[in-house]
């Protein structure tokens, strides 16, 4: 199917806010493949552009199924979501301070990224059949809370992309070493909007140790990476290319060792563009990487099949750990950078400790995972309770124990906890 096949498919969702009708900006698409349909909304902002997004989506599920999709999709079967015209998620008092308050919460592992406050808040913002992380800059609740009202009134109203372009969102990046075994280390990082008040990312001098560059459409992801890059010892990122044909062009024409390769570029699958980057410049060396959500989504996204699988998370200044020893030693052959990641993930085996958190995890019940997820996601005790079906009561027994098993002081220590598994 071409993307003229989706143009006629497309549609807006709306939604009702006190006694006004509203519809958003962005476009949304059902899409249908053997005997499940899921909604998505879609980034562009034109027609064109989205039933192009649409017919990529659709070939993506066809060749590699729908978990290749991720967490863009909302429902699965026939009943899979309300059709447009439905309330939007979260509903109306979205708009309000007060929905807020209580959904924020402290992300681990990004306070590397931020010096303003040492324990800055996030809330997780829903709409339309996606979601995202955002971190609001302070730890001041009540500020906290009005800069998230301001983010959701921009999803809702204008929709993601504008959103994307206005605020940082909080990802989890994956960069992927190996495949059999699976051998993935993984950060996070906040995007860089334009239109922030960051300064722009100056690339570094090509004269550096190892030369990076980078192929990601997203414009604030490119540029949250390359300052990860930029911070990495004896690293430099020397350029970026918002698509695979641009990269595949301009590849050969940089002094570039490296190559991080997003999975989902807007123009070609990631690993096709690796494919024929060997072609293209068979000395530079291909790292493909994936974003998700959250580290959860990550996990449950991971390659089935695999005989042993290895994660381990890095700190946004230390992407390239696991081939630093390849250049250090002066070499850098595809046979020499696949030693160099075997050698990361055995001494990695190696250091693992005896018992500590990821062992007292083992003793949660689904249900009490269940609970810590949503917890870890902002949600309150009574919405957790209607999500899970149960009482609100019941939530709270739950709690007592899972404070219990992972000797927590608080909900904001259980959810630390659980994050660092």
């Amino acid at each position: 199917m071409e993307p003229r096949y989706w143009r006629d498919r497309l549609f807006r969702n709306s939604f009702t806010y006190k006694g006004r009708r509203f519809q958003v900006s962005h476009w949304s698409v059902k899409i249908q493949h053997l005997g499940t349909r899921k909604t998505f909304s879609l980034r562009a902002a034109d027609g064109a552009g989205a039933a192009g997004e649409a017919c990529r989506l659709y070939k993506a599920i066809v060749t590699r199924g729908w978990e290749s999709v991720g967490t863009r999709a909302k429902g699965e079967g026939p009943e899979a979501r309300p059709e447009p015209g439905a309330p939007a998620t979260p509903r109306e008092n979205g708009f309000e301070a007060s929905y807020w308050r209580p959904r924020l919460i402290h992300r681990k592992y990004t306070e590397t990224l931020h010096s303003s406050a040492e324990r800055e808040l996030s809330a997780r913002v829903e709409h339309a059949g996606a979601s995202h992380y955002f971190p609001l800059g302070t730890d001041n609740r009540k500020l906290a809370a009005s800069r998230a009202v301001r983010i959701y009134q921009t999803v809702a109203g204008q929709g993601w992309d504008i959103a994307s372009q206005r605020f940082p969102r909080e990802v989890s990046v994956a960069f992927r070493w190996a495949d059999n075994p699976v051998a993935w280390t993984y950060t996070t990082v906040h995007t860089q909007p334009a239109i922030s008040q960051t300064p722009p990312i100056a690339l570094g001098s090509p004269v550096a140790r190892l030369n990076v560059a980078i192929a990601e459409s997203d414009a604030g992801l490119r540029r949250a990476l390359a300052w990860c890059i930029n911070r990495e010892e004896g690293c430099c990122c020397v350029a970026t290319f918002a698509t695979a044909a641009i990269a595949l062009r301009e590849v050969r024409r940089q002094a570039t060792h490296v190559v991080l390769v997003s999975q989902s570029l807007a123009d070609k699958a990631g690993t096709v563009c690796l494919e024929e980057l060997k072609i293209a410049a068979p000395k530079v060396a291909g790292v493909l990487f994936s974003v998700y959500e959250d580290t959860d989504q990550l996990f449950k996204s991971a390659p089935g099949g695999a005989p042993g699988y290895l994660f381990r998370r890095t700190a946004p200044t230390r992407i390239l750990a696991p081939i630093a020893a390849a250049w250090e030693r002066g070499a850098f052959t595809r046979e020499d950078i696949s030693k160099s990641v075997r050698s990361y993930f055995e001494e990695t085996v190696a250091s693992l400790p005896v018992g500590g958190t990821a062992h007292h995890l083992t003793k949660l019940t689904q249900r009490e995972h269940e609970i810590l997820a949503l917890l870890s996601k902002g949600h309150p005790d009574k919405e957790i309770a209607e999500l899970l079906r149960i009482s609100t009561w019941t939530v709270h027994g739950h709690l007592k124990k899972i404070f219990e098993k992972l000797s927590a002081h608080n909900r904001t220590d259980a959810v630390v906890k659980y994050l660092h598994k």
